[in-house]
């Protein structure tokens, strides 16, 4: 049933708090609450210098942070001096494509005549009938939000490919049009959980940054911290960066067993909501995939276990890594993803590990995935969108069927293997050895920078380097 004008004109009117009382709505909202109840300040600044005219894209697991980010930018554009009355945010869940004409049109009436306007329409990946296109209709033919500041939020990436095409030319001319929210990374988890103690060294590095020399000067200027990087790196391992696990963390030092229960459902109700399984089959699922992280997934095999077609499991693990709850690592040809050839899959967060009874991985495991996901937030700093196209980090594999972790086209020709280890390495970068790259080991706590062509690096310190 379409919407009525009237629905939506009386919606925003209690939706928009600001509208009413732009100094004191910030104090009674419930986001920006529990973000300062939290026991740390902190954003991420994904929603930061917004171009006017601009169409942003703002991707993300659900439950990362998107409304708070989306409040925070808003109270930032209040305090700048814009006008309340022109910033408007809506949340468009289980909307038609074509609410959104009726939104836009319907709401002229309630804005000052012929003003530039910031809209924040949220969750709109929930729209499954052609949002792209109906956007792409409005800045065509609508003179006002031709102009206006839109950003668009959801917690999916399976149609970000579609609607870059689509969209295009039509994003204000823009260069950072498309921006991923993913957990916090292990710089920030330690800035915020140690505090003091954190690292001084202010050294950030690209990885392609990471060449002999710059890593000796880096972990000379690291090594005072190596025990609080090392202790922080596990603890990081087990709480991951959600903020609701890291607030549980500081508060109480133990699990948030409701955030967990909460992000089960999420995976159970809306990223699987096509396979219609019940709670068990989603656990068996979940499990499965937790005990194959850093394997090769065989297909055929997952879905005899558990009682499925073969094409049932890539479809529903397409579902997970669409959902940000997964991340695919393909097998590099030429560095670039051989995209016939087996993946390798990864969570995002090490608290979707802990879903399913008994299913949490070793440590070393989950170190693997968490470098994994340092080393894609930061080529995500330096280029925007590009954590959906799944090209930059990936794995090698020999002629002799060994395999190197993570190598990548942004990698300046270096290639690293996680081995989270405190004692010997070397053995297990022979594979590195008879590369064509120089190789780095991430170990636990071993540093070993004597050669310039095979490195071992403490994966905490890797990660501080790297990661945001």
């Amino acid at each position: 049933m379409a919407l009525k004008p009237g629905l939506i004109q009386q919606t925003l009117s209690e939706g928009n708090a600001w509208w009413r009382d732009p100094m004191g709505w910030s104090g009674r909202d419930h986001d920006l609450r529990g973000a300062r109840e939290a026991p740390y300040e902190h954003s991420s600044n994904a929603l930061s210098s917004l171009a006017p005219g601009g169409l942003y894209v703002l991707r993300g697991p659900r439950r990362v942070g998107k409304s708070v980010e989306i409040k925070q930018s808003i109270e930032g554009l209040i305090a700048a001096g814009e006008d309340p009355r022109r910033i408007v945010h809506m949340s468009v869940d289980g909307w038609a494509a074509d609410d959104l004409v009726r939104l836009v049109r319907g709401t002229r009436s309630l804005f000052p005549a012929h003003a530039r306007r910031y809209w924040f329409i949220d969750e709109i990946t929930t729209i499954t009938d052609g949002w792209p296109h109906r956007i792409k209709w409005l800045r065509d033919n609508d003179p006002w939000f031709h102009d206006d500041t839109v950003v668009l939020t959801g917690s999916s990436s399976a149609d970000l490919s579609d609607s870059i095409g689509i969209l295009a030319g039509r994003r204000g001319g823009i260069t950072d049009a498309d921006r991923i929210l993913l957990p916090m990374g292990f710089r920030t988890f330690v800035e915020l959980t140690r505090g003091a103690e954190a690292p001084a060294s202010p050294i950030r590095l690209q990885i392609g940054d990471l060449t002999h020399a710059r890593l000796t000067e880096a972990a000379y200027s690291l090594v005072p911290w190596l025990n609080v990087l090392v202790d922080a790196w596990d603890t990081y391992l087990w709480v991951g960066g959600f903020h609701p696990a890291v607030t549980a963390y500081m508060a109480s030092g133990q699990e948030d067993r409701a955030f967990e229960h909460d992000l089960f459902e999420i995976v159970d109700r809306d990223a699987l909501k096509r396979a219609s399984w019940s709670r068990t089959e989603t656990a068996a699922f979940l499990e499965r995939m937790t005990k194959s992280l850093s394997s090769l997934i065989n297909q055929s095999s997952t879905a005899g276990d558990l009682g499925v077609a073969p094409p049932t499991v890539k479809s529903r693990i397409g579902d997970l890594c669409a959902a940000f709850v997964l991340w695919p690592c393909h097998r590099e040809n030429r560095l670039r993803p051989k995209l016939r050839s087996q993946k390798k899959f990864y969570f995002t967060d090490p608290v979707y590990t802990r879903l399913a009874p008994g299913s949490e991985p070793d440590y070393s495991v989950l170190s693997e995935q968490q470098l994994g996901m340092a080393l894609l937030r930061n080529i995500e700093a330096g280029s925007p969108g590009s954590y959906v196209d799944a090209d930059r980090v990936l794995y090698h594999r020999t002629p002799s069927r060994t395999e190197i972790d993570f190598v990548g086209p942004d990698f300046g020709g270096v290639a690293i293997e996680s081995k989270y280890v405190d004692g010997r390495w070397r053995a297990p970068a022979r594979t590195i050895q008879a590369s064509r790259w120089r190789g780095i080991v991430a170990t636990r706590t071993v540093l070993d920078l004597e050669l310039p062509e095979l490195m071992a690096v403490p994966t905490s310190m890797l990660a501080w380097l790297l990661d945001t």
